[in-house]
């Protein structure tokens, strides 16, 4: 018998799809999906690398995504579930067991996947290169939200442009030494 990892209420054996066998819970709507069951239900040929998920599209989450802060404990092993961000900018997480990798689900998680497409991508964000391009997207955001406050609108759009003209420039090196020299007419 498996409890749900949030409210301990008894699971519900469900099916998300056709052939994708899952555990809901009717106290808190979580759901579980064993690793085994889930890669049985994509196709054997089925690849989707990392590199065709456009982390900068729009991710609108249609559902509201009811992301618990708690720690949890798998259904299948008892080991702790680790919490894996799936968007940049989101809070929308997942958490999975990092021993028999089955995947918690929290109300709607599961809805919002299959909205973006991306019910079929899961292991994706768990791998080390989608959490860094994660960690990369947002440390950007962060910066140009540093630089929109220090500079202004007007003034970032500006030193934007200039800057992009001085990495593509032939002799940009010696245009920013130019710039950067407190008096490049001394000798």
């Amino acid at each position: 018998m498996k409890r749900c990892p949030l409210c301990s209420t008894e699971l519900n054996r469900t099916l998300l799809e056709a052939n994708l066998p899952a555990f809901s819970c009717p106290g808190c709507h979580g759901l579980w999906v064993s690793s085994n069951e889930y890669l049985s239900w994509l196709s054997p040929d089925f690849s989707y690398p990392i590199s065709e998920l456009d982390i900068a599209r729009e991710f609108d989450t249609p559902y509201p995504v009811a992301d618990n802060n708690q720690a949890i404990f798998c259904p299948d092993c008892g080991r702790f579930l680790r919490r894996f961000q799936i968007w940049p900018n989101h809070k929308f997480h997942l958490d999975r067991c990092g021993s028999c990798n089955g995947i918690w689900f929290d109300r709607n998680e599961w809805q919002t996947l299959q909205a973006q497409n991306l019910h079929k991508q899961i292991n994706i964000f768990f791998t080390e290169a989608w959490q860094e391009k994660l960690r990369s997207k947002e440390m950007k955001q962060r910066f140009e939200n540093m630089y929109l406050e220090l500079f202004g609108f007007e003034d970032y759009e500006k030193i934007k442009s200039i800057r992009h003209w001085l990495t593509e420039h032939p002799n940009g090196n010696r245009l920013i030494a130019y710039l950067t020299d407190r008096d490049p007419y001394k000798g």
